[in-house]
């Protein structure tokens, strides 16, 4: 199945200066639906990301990546409903002169607690299907304890370069 999204993606938008905050929104909005079908309850999703911070690339692609570190937040930080009551994930994006940077951030356990657990983010790419989207977005991806709890997954698109050349 993943194979065939892969495929699907490679051909889908490209945003030229498309609206960060709209593409992380989507993706929110996305994962709020999916949770109020199932009942379970859903930590305090927050987005910081300015209007002014724009993604040159494929948005499908992007779309995909954000979507599935934002689920493994939820799901780390939630934990059991008692704690999803008081769980956070905060999407964040800084930009660059050369790249953007956004980061989904969690209340969760650590990376050395998580390795423990065998299940999402656990210092690593899940699969080549991830490296691969990575890939199509000239990406790279760090993870990082967060200083008061958690885990921060940072993903680090360059800017498009200009073909144009001086006349």
């Amino acid at each position: 199945m993943m194979k065939e999204s892969v495929t699907a993606l490679q051909s889908d938008s490209w945003g030229h200066g498309a609206a960060l905050q709209g593409v992380v929104e989507d993706v929110v909005s996305d994962l709020q639906r999916h949770h109020a079908d199932t009942g379970v309850p859903l930590p305090h999703v927050a987005v910081d990301v300015p209007r002014a911070h724009k993604f040159d690339g494929n948005i499908a692609v992007l779309k995909e990546l954000l979507s599935v570190w934002l689920r493994d937040a939820v799901r780390a930080a939630a934990g059991n409903a008692a704690m999803a009551r008081t769980a956070e994930v905060l999407v964040t994006s800084v930009e660059y002169p050369d790249c953007v940077e956004i980061e989904i951030a969690d209340s969760g356990p650590s990376l050395a607690e998580r390795q423990g657990l065998g299940g999402g983010v656990v210092g690593r790419v899940h699969v080549s299907v991830q490296q691969n989207l990575l890939d199509q977005v000239r990406g790279d991806v760090r993870l990082d304890d967060c200083a008061e709890g958690g885990v921060a997954v940072t993903l680090r698109v360059p800017k498009a370069v200009s073909q144009r050349m001086a006349a």
